[in-house]
């Protein structure tokens, strides 16, 4: 599957992915995406935790560098369309655990991604976004 035919199958949508207590979450969509799109079995990832705690602990996490090449935010680059951009705790901007979104497009002021959970309709949508608390992004290797 492309990244347009999963964002035209599940925008508008709630997706839920491993049932747990914590329903509808941007990590959901990051599993999907990761299984879908992307052709990597999550399982063996489901234990990276929180989206902030996926980036930060990227290399720790078995086989990680195997698959992705992890790019820290900076003021001269952006992610490239199909990039797994997280954001850490930011006040105003993400809650504690931070959030994760696909990139659809990007420039060095601000990009565009695809979220679940990400303010009001908390939906999986397309979001404008500046980079105010983005830690990085990992890029398919």
């Amino acid at each position: 599957m492309t990244l347009d035919n999963f964002i035209q199958k599940y925008n508008g949508t709630y997706q839920e992915y491993n049932n747990d207590q914590f329903k509808f979450q941007c990590m959901d969509l990051f599993w999907m995406y990761l299984k879908e799109v992307l052709g990597i079995d999550p399982k063996p990832y489901q234990g990276w935790g929180t989206a902030k705690n996926c980036y930060n602990n990227f290399s720790i996490i078995k086989n990680a560098s195997t698959y992705f090449q992890k790019v820290p935010n900076g003021p001269y680059n952006a992610p490239q369309r199909g990039d797994i951009v997280f954001w850490g705790t930011y006040p105003f901007v993400t809650g504690w655990a931070g959030h994760v979104g696909i990139c659809t497009s990007a420039g060095v002021y601000a990009l565009v991604s695809f979220d679940q959970n990400y303010g009001k309709p908390n939906f999986c949508r397309y979001v404008n976004h500046t980079y105010k608390g983005v830690l990085g992004w990992l890029h398919k290797k």
